[in-house]
């Protein structure tokens, strides 16, 4: 896999913003189905890089062994399911020594991702990244050009599917609610011009429309293979299975259950015969400016004033999302790969 460095250049990079259980996950499945776009697994290793290697245009042996060493270690997902394997990567990078750039490597390592994948018609990167809806201002330093797709779904849903997978290490419904408030009142940081909304109830009614949306936004060309889904991630797991363990491959395959069956409208209002009239009234007093502000309608337009317990559980949550990411962000990235190999010796021992 050797591309010129005109290739490379030509390459843009957009983002699908989100929080779980929005169907991103079956978006990321459909895009990559399209010949023209990779959609990796999500990984944050742009925004962690960027300060060490931004302005460095000469890159040596050296650099390149010490920033596969700090892919691998930074990397939070399976590598060995997503990725390409240690040796191909690094031997790929010293093929391109002569042409690097920060932005050119950043590509090439988004290039490795989902190896099955032919990447020789791939014009367009859509990353999907949940913690990047933190790091916005960040994002267009890093990424100028870049296109957004914001991914949506009513909170009132999203909290029951989020307790139905058991996600988030606090399952309280202010929790959950302040959670999705806090993601999407991010929107504003975006110019208007910069971004796309796309409802995860008219991905699931219209799919094709909306990813011919997409694929416009993207400016690539709609192919109907992204409709063909069923069966699909499970012939991915198959491929890979000789690379991760038999229980981690049963695991994903109950985890994105999902994404063996068509899309389908079951999920759209569950929250109706699930969360009662006053859990629901209490949800939209949290999210009850942003929740209309992305078209859903308020069962109760009341105004009440905020309870003790839905102000803990919002200062709870921005201090788990917002105020954690910022924190790991500004750790020294030496520290971070010194944590990491620690805990990577711990493992092994």
């Amino acid at each position: 896999m050797k591309f010129t460095a005109e290739k490379i250049d030509s390459i843009p990079i957009h983002f699908v913003l989100c929080t779980e259980r929005t169907g991103s996950s079956l978006l990321s499945l459909m895009l990559n189905l399209n010949p023209q776009i990779l959609c990796p697994s999500e990984e944050p290793f742009a925004l962690y890089l960027w300060k060490k290697y931004r302005n460095k245009t000469k890159w040596s042996i050296t650099d390149i062994h010490n920033y596969v060493d700090a892919f691998f270690l930074l990397a939070e997902k399976n590598t060995d399911l997503y990725f390409s394997k240690r040796t191909v990567f690094l031997s790929n990078l010293l093929e391109h020594q002569d042409i690097l750039t920060f932005k050119r490597i950043i590509k090439l390592t988004y290039l490795h991702f989902l190896d099955v994948k032919d990447k020789s018609q791939v014009t367009c990167i859509v990353d999907k990244q949940i913690k990047y809806f933190f790091h916005l201002k960040l994002l267009k330093q890093i990424f100028p050009h870049a296109k957004y797709v914001v991914l949506t779904r009513d909170v009132r849903d999203n909290i029951v599917s989020k307790k139905d997978r058991n996600l988030n290490w606090n399952q309280h419904p202010f929790f959950l609610a302040s959670l999705w408030n806090n993601t999407y009142r991010n929107i504003e940081q975006l110019p208007k011009s910069d971004f796309r909304i796309v409802s995860y109830e008219n991905f699931m009614m219209e799919t094709e429309g909306a990813l011919r949306e997409i694929c416009d936004w993207m400016n690539c060309t709609f192919n109907s293979k992204m409709m063909e889904t069923e069966g699909v991630y499970d012939a991915f797991l198959e491929a890979k299975k000789g690379d991760v363990s038999p229980l981690f491959i049963e695991h994903l395959r109950d985890f994105h259950s999902g994404l063996s069956q068509k899309p389908n409208t079951n999920k759209i209002g569950q929250y109706k015969s699930r969360l009662d009239t006053r859990l629901l009234s209490q949800i939209e007093q949290i999210c009850g400016v942003n929740l209309q502000k992305l078209g859903y309608s308020l069962s109760d337009t009341r105004t009440r004033k905020a309870s003790f317990k839905q102000v803990y559980f919002q200062f709870l949550a921005l201090c788990y999302r917002r105020y954690l990411l910022q924190f790991y962000y500004h750790i020294p990235l030496w520290l971070k790969l010194s944590v990491k190999k620690w805990r990577t010796k711990k493992i092994d021992v």
